[in-house]
């Protein structure tokens, strides 16, 4: 009955099981791993939130949806080189992925491994590629994430449930200039209120304030999520 309702999020995964056999283990692995770290931040967003805002704000609501959540998901990123018919790509900024903002709640990520045409993993051939963030005074910041660390960034859903306290974070991947025989992989960890779940606002806030042109009062969270993909596709 999920998969019909919400096939977007609730088909099946397709492991390559013969091929890759260890890949759905630890790729389950790792993602229950940063869900249990992506708790421990979330707790830290309530505690701020519940100080600025008080009993408008539900106790632990980012923690509740993320612990309640049965439709948070992960993919493994892979970012093709820039070949040399592409190269026009490398004046922007975003050349490996546009500017936006992730519609969950909260992203995990890892740090990026480079890998050549031999699939060596390698240093990252070009120290300007990578990943980039926009502040709330709209400076461009290098995300460099350390090789034993887990980065998280808010998503638009945290915007929503806090009436625009939190803010989601603008990013983008700039590819390499310097070499167009080395992709970028990553791992995402995407945490997202259940499908049901009403976005709604703390009491009292004002919904001008929310500043996200596809959410309207009333969705719950399946039908934002379409319409910001209908604002991307």
């Amino acid at each position: 009955a999920m998969q019909h309702k919400y096939p977007e999020y609730c088909l099946p995964n397709i492991w390559p099981r013969k091929q890759l056999p260890q890949l759905e283990h630890e790729f389950r692995d790792l993602g229950q791993l940063m869900v249990s770290v992506g708790l421990l931040v979330a707790q830290q967003c309530d505690l701020y939130v519940a100080k600025k805002l008080g009993k408008a704000y539900q106790a632990n609501k980012l923690t509740n949806i993320i612990s309640s959540s049965m439709t948070c998901k992960a993919r493994l990123l892979h970012y093709f080189p820039i070949t040399d018919a592409e190269k026009a790509k490398l004046a922007a900024d975003d050349s490996w992925c546009g500017w936006h903002l992730d519609h969950g709640s909260l992203t995990g990520l890892t740090p990026a491994m480079f890998v050549d045409e031999s699939y060596n993993e390698v240093p990252n051939p070009d120290p300007e590629s990578g990943l980039y963030i926009r502040d709330r005074h709209d400076k461009q910041h290098k995300v460099a994430i350390p090789g034993d660390h887990i980065a998280f960034q808010i998503g638009e859903s945290s915007q929503i449930h806090t009436g625009g306290l939190l803010r989601a974070t603008p990013h983008c991947v700039r590819a390499s200039r310097k070499s167009n025989t080395v992709s970028r992989n990553s791992f995402a960890v995407f945490m997202q209120p259940p499908l049901d779940m009403l976005m709604d606002l703390p009491v009292g806030a004002d919904p001008a304030q929310v500043g996200i042109a596809e959410w309207k009062e009333g969705m719950d969270f399946n039908h934002f999520a379409l319409a910001k993909f209908a604002s991307y596709y």
